[in-house]
């Protein structure tokens, strides 16, 4: 009797096929003796089943099977090879999501992306809306949208790769995604800027009780740019620019970190213990390529945002005072100062609503008025 390993079940079936097609045509070339290719697929096959063989094997060398049609796992594992890459928090991300639509649904395996329809679509909305955080808390219907989001785009990429656009609809696309009773909150409103106390004790902390001197100045940098922590983080000493008139950072993709966005890749200017503190880390590189090598290995970032968030907790318990709520800061410091929004998105790498904006005016123009932008902000700063 042929058999199937548990642990094939879980690869996904096209990749499963192309192996099999692989396996099957090199084994095929070792037999000998046969008048032809028909016989000597039947030999092989013989010998197979007498050997208890994987099943699916034995199916690919009795003769060339059909292409298998794609399932939900093979988008799942097609939207990881071509768009998660190398961070290891964003692989868990896909997998978690790809679990819960599971849960949803049955097997990812058994779901054709041919067959997918809307009542897939709702009926994994539904399973979101009933799940609850380790708190007891519903799962926030902005989180929800945000994951949605993902599985749009790698149903979307699988209908492209597999030729399915316009033949094979995307049943989650434009689902609604409401719970009863619920004021939906806007993004800006899940973080708040960090009140003056909070900042001034947190730089007293960093300089005082925290014996790791990477941590005190990804938090100066983190404070006084705007940036995310993976900006940060994932900063390479050659993207440390001190020289010249307008000293700043390149924030820029690399292999060893991908931005949010394409609009995320930008200068941002340092100014006064900002500059100071880019200053002491290039420093403390010491010919490293990385800015900070401590943390430079995948994942490190979220490692870096758990350690500075058990600092913050000692001065607010408030959970919309994170360390991304520096950003929001820098955002109100900006705005504070008068900067022009178009500026303001430059430095905290957002969108700029006007195509004049983001397409017109040099480099050297851009860095300048950005610098000028930042120096106004860091006026406000207490």
């Amino acid at each position: 009797m042929l058999r199937t390993t548990e642990d094939e079940q879980n690869v996904p079936p096209l990749k499963r096929w192309a192996e099999l097609q692989e396996q099957a045509a090199e084994l095929l070339a070792g037999v000998h003796g046969a008048r032809d290719e028909d016989e000597a697929r039947t030999i092989l096959a013989d010998d197979l089943e007498a050997r208890n063989a994987d099943t699916a094997l034995y199916s690919a060398v009795q003769g060339p099977s059909n292409r298998p049609d794609v399932t939900l796992l093979d988008v799942k594992e097609l939207y990881r090879q071509e768009r998660v890459h190398d961070d290891t928090k964003d692989h868990q991300r896909l997998d978690r999501i790809f679990a819960r639509i599971e849960k949803a649904i049955g097997p990812l395996s058994a779901v054709k992306l041919k067959e997918l329809k809307r009542e897939h679509a709702r009926t994994t909305r539904d399973y979101y809306l009933t799940m609850k955080k380790k708190n007891g808390e519903f799962l926030a219907v902005n989180s929800i949208k945000r994951e949605f989001k993902t599985i749009n785009a790698a149903i979307n990429l699988a209908l492209v790769e597999d030729d399915l656009k316009g033949k094979v609809a995307n049943p989650f696309e434009h689902l609604v995604v409401v719970r009863q009773g619920d004021t939906e909150v806007a993004e800006h409103e899940q973080r708040d800027p960090l009140p003056k106390d909070v900042i001034l004790s947190m730089r007293i902390h960093m300089e005082r009780k925290v014996k790791i001197p990477e941590l005190r100045l990804i938090w100066t940098l983190l404070e006084g740019t705007g940036c995310r922590v993976s900006e940060v983080v994932g900063l390479r000493v050659e993207d440390v620019v001190l020289e010249g008139a307008y000293p700043h950072l390149r924030v820029v993709s690399h292999d060893g970190r991908r931005l949010k966005t394409k609009v995320s890749n930008r200068l941002v200017p340092l100014v006064g213990e900002t500059l100071k503190a880019a200053q002491e880390a290039v420093v403390l590189a010491g010919g490293a390529a990385n800015l900070f090598e401590r943390y430079a290995a995948d994942g490190k970032s979220t490692a870096v945002s758990k350690a500075l968030m058990n600092y913050l907790r000692n001065y607010t318990k408030d959970p919309k005072h994170v360390v991304y709520s520096l950003r929001h800061n820098m955002k109100d410091y900006l705005q504070s100062a008068g900067v022009p929004e178009r500026d303001e998105h430059r430095i905290l790498g957002h969108s700029e609503a006007n195509m004049g904006d983001r397409v017109y005016g040099g480099g050297e123009a851009r860095l300048r008025a950005a610098y000028e932008a930042m120096q106004k902000a860091h006026a406000w700063m207490p």
